[in-house]
């Protein structure tokens, strides 16, 4: 990316495929200390990326060994921004990172938090500033208009949670007040909690809302997702909260529109 890229939720790269020996050296890619301390994805990775934009600084790293990289293999590296966040003067972008084998495997992966220079162009949208209440508030918005959802739940009165864990550790949590087809609140929290919660990942949330069909279905019957609380409530709910993926996407989408 350079300065006068903006940076946006959702914005991917990808690499092209490397031997290993190829990005490190034959002497290098062959380093048992590298071996022994699981860092040749990790120096991969960084030599197959570049900084989010011009002038920033990479704050925080957390990486994870899905089957280790070794010098044999040959990788490519996929990024995509799950986080953008300006506040108190001070901008911080997450991105997560998939390192990938010739197979399509993902063998390494990673989510790192970036400060960048106040002057970098970003998009600060409600529609990808996932489980916030603003983002709740937009999704309430584009719900209201939706009769088939509100059919699906004329005789339901309770609350759902939505939930998104970041690359900082920081969990986002906007609950949807129900009442007989109706949002009547959209807030942090409520009293008595949620009925149930429905979280992803931020990365989840990402490839969920701005893939180009909606798979939710399929996501989460490969377990992609997790749920709290009222379990059955949550099976029972599953065609509304299929809606409210679906309306997740429609504000995504006139985000970058």
């Amino acid at each position: 990316m350079t300065s006068t890229t903006t940076i946006a939720i959702g914005d991917r790269f990808a690499s092209p495929l490397h031997p290993i020996s190829d990005l490190l050296g034959p002497s290098v890619a062959g380093s048992s200390v590298l071996e022994q301390v699981c860092a040749t994805g990790l120096v991969a990775a960084g030599l197959l990326t570049t900084p989010v934009t011009f002038g920033a600084e990479r704050t925080k790293l957390q990486w994870t060994r899905i089957a280790a990289v070794t010098g044999l293999d040959t990788v490519g590296a996929e990024t995509v921004i799950t986080r953008v966040s300006a506040r108190d003067s001070a901008i911080e972008v997450d991105r997560h990172i998939r390192l990938l084998d010739d197979a399509g495997n993902t063998r390494e992966e990673g989510i790192e938090t970036w400060t960048v220079p106040v002057t970098a162009a970003i998009e600060d949208s409600p529609g990808t500033d996932f489980c916030t209440v603003r983002w709740g508030q937009a999704l309430c918005e584009s719900l209201s208009k939706d009769q088939t959802f509100a059919a699906s739940l004329a005789n339901w009165d309770g609350t759902i949670g939505l939930r998104c864990t970041d690359g900082s550790g920081q969990v986002r949590e906007v609950h949807l007040r129900i009442y007989r087809g109706r949002i009547v609140d959209v807030t942090r929290r409520v009293p008595n909690g949620a009925t149930f919660t429905f979280a992803a990942t931020a990365v989840r949330w990402v490839d969920l809302v701005m893939a180009e069909r909606n798979d939710f279905m399929r996501r989460a019957i490969a377990g992609e997702f997790s749920s709290s609380g009222d379990g059955y409530e949550y099976l029972r709910l599953t065609k509304p909260l299929g809606t409210i993926i679906e309306h997740a996407r429609i504000i995504a989408k006139e985000t970058h529109a």
